[in-house]
């Protein structure tokens, strides 16, 4: 709502947000899911055809007259869609068009891949090895600069976003059966933990899934230093032990940060 209302007030309009349709001397912007009670209601005074209201995953439909404006979506991401079509379309014609639309995205799963790695190797580690520190990855510490990046992905219309780390759980996660396995330091750990979790927070508000990517074969170097291991051997069997510390990283890390996927290659 916050597209559709800055785009409604650089056209110069007056934006009010209320809980109930406003007069009939007013515009007014329905806006919300298409089951919803008041939404159903307004879809039931149109004369629709009936694939125009198809149910779709994230799909919207917006229709839009003189004195008013039914944005009605299939689920919470389709409303957002909606919103941001209304909102590009008042900005491009400086009026509330005079249409009836609807669409939704072709493919299910549209996202960006963010690597948190670098070109080159770090000191004493392999590839994929890049801790979250300040030092490492100093962007990624900026809120400003995430919000402004999801606000592009959902304008695009994306709905994922991958982060790519051979192992982030040691920068992410202290696991009480290991917690030597932790390698950042104290601060940087609260800040990755701040960092993560506002960004998973506003992904969500987008309706985006923040998928963190690992390799299940890497584990972090003070684990391998502590058991006398290397940190990746990709013809290493998977031991009990690596699997047992694997396991309840993974567990850890969907606890402390419900938001977010994982996936293991």
């Amino acid at each position: 709502m916050e597209w559709l209302s800055a785009r409604l007030a650089e056209a110069g309009f007056s934006v009010e947000v209320r809980n109930t349709p406003a007069d009939t001397v007013h515009h007014s912007i329905i806006i919300g899911l298409k089951k919803d009670a008041l939404v159903d209601e307004f879809l039931r005074t149109e004369t629709l055809d009936s694939v125009l209201l198809c149910d779709n995953q994230e799909g919207y439909t917006l229709i839009s007259g003189r004195s008013r404006t039914i944005i009605a979506g299939n689920d919470p991401s389709g409303t957002l869609y909606g919103c941001i079509e209304l909102a590009n379309r008042i900005k491009e014609n400086g009026i509330i068009p005079e249409i009836t639309f609807s669409d939704y995205p072709g493919m299910v799963l549209r996202g960006a891949c963010v690597g948190l790695q670098k070109t080159e190797y770090l000191p004493g580690r392999g590839v994929y090895e890049y801790p979250y520190t300040p030092e490492n990855f100093p962007w990624f510490y900026d809120q400003e600069l995430w919000i402004r990046y999801l606000d592009m992905l959902v304008e695009n219309r994306f709905n994922a976003l991958f982060l790519w780390n051979g192992h982030p759980f040691a920068s992410l996660v202290r696991l009480e059966d290991y917690p030597y396995a932790v390698e950042v330091d104290s601060v940087s750990f609260r800040k990755n933990q701040e960092i993560f979790r506002f960004l998973t927070l506003e992904a969500e508000k987008r309706g985006i899934w923040v998928i963190q990517m690992f390799y299940n074969i890497i584990v972090s170097k003070p684990f391998a230093e502590k058991h006398q291991i290397r940190t990746q051997d990709r013809s290493r069997p998977i031991t009990p032990l690596i699997s047992d510390y694997t396991r309840k990283s993974v567990a850890s890390f969907i606890e402390n940060y419900p938001n977010v996927g994982s996936v293991s290659y």
